[in-house]
């Protein structure tokens, strides 16, 4: 996922002091002025615009990736239900087109990939690997706000192949959707949604020492704002928009499986 960040170098220092991410510098985007990128194996991608570009100008949330089967393909399944892309990214290395959709789709901007293309490209650099082989800490799923959460669900079914079931909303919501896919929708009032950057409600981060990064984050005057006991054990902690505007939820890498499937149809708020 790509976020709009005010202060890469900021942003770089505290990723990697506070949370232990790594970041890197895509070559493919060193040829722009009007932005500057960094990205890791870890999933989560800092982009800082040096002026005002279009994909940066609706919030804190540029992009959420889709890796699929066959990219063009899925382009002209969104064609046929109205969505054009607003920006075609062309990757030199696996020459393949990424594309990139407005907030059109429930609110949401999408970056619809070839799977493994991202990573062919960022392999031009050194060793990356895919997400899912990627060590924790990293980018283990996405809490999105919507309005409609059976349409939207709908939609990412019909779409991408993407089915969903009932979880726990963990205070975002009153209702909450998953699935193996990373994507969580949640709909309905929270207490926590003056933290949210719309329609991003959490960025969430597995860890296996999730207790030494809330000591972290805590010690940066980032607090804990709210927090659920898990089944599999461990706690996961919302931090709101205290890390650089971005919403922070960490939660230990064990309970991975929990927080994407039907497992989490329930919570215990501590």
């Amino acid at each position: 996922m790509a976020l709009a960040i005010d202060d890469l170098a900021a942003f770089e220092a505290d990723a990697r002091a506070l949370l232990k991410l790594d970041l890197v510098s895509p070559l493919l985007d060193e040829q722009f002025t009007e932005f500057s990128v960094l990205f890791g194996e870890h999933g989560i991608m800092g982009i800082q615009p040096h002026v005002e570009v279009p994909f940066a100008s609706q919030g804190k949330l540029i992009e959420v990736a889709i890796d699929v089967e066959d990219a063009p393909a899925t382009r002209a399944l969104l064609a046929a239900s109205g969505y054009e892309p607003a920006v075609v990214n062309h990757l030199p290395e696996p020459n393949a087109d990424e594309y990139l959709y407005g907030k059109e789709f429930a609110g949401v901007p999408f970056m619809v990939c070839t799977r493994g293309d991202n990573e062919a490209q960022m392999r031009v650099q050194g060793p990356f690997r895919e997400l899912e082989e990627a060590p924790f800490p990293k980018l283990a799923s996405v809490v999105l706000t919507v309005e409609d959460i059976e349409r939207t669900a709908a939609d990412l079914a019909h779409h991408f192949g993407m089915e969903s079931t009932e979880c726990a909303p963990r205070g975002l919501g009153t209702r909450a959707v998953t699935g193996h896919h990373r994507i969580t929708l949640v709909e309905g009032p929270s207490e926590l949604s003056e933290h949210f950057a719309s329609p991003l409600a959490a960025l969430v981060i597995a860890a296996d020492a999730v207790e030494a990064m809330r000591a972290r984050l805590e010690g940066a005057d980032m607090p804990v704002i709210h927090s659920c006991s898990l089944r599999t054990g461990g706690t996961a902690y919302y931090f709101g928009s205290a890390f650089h505007g971005i919403p922070l939820l960490i939660h230990p890498a064990t309970a991975d499986g929990e927080m994407i499937s039907a497992q989490a149809a329930t919570e215990t708020a501590d």
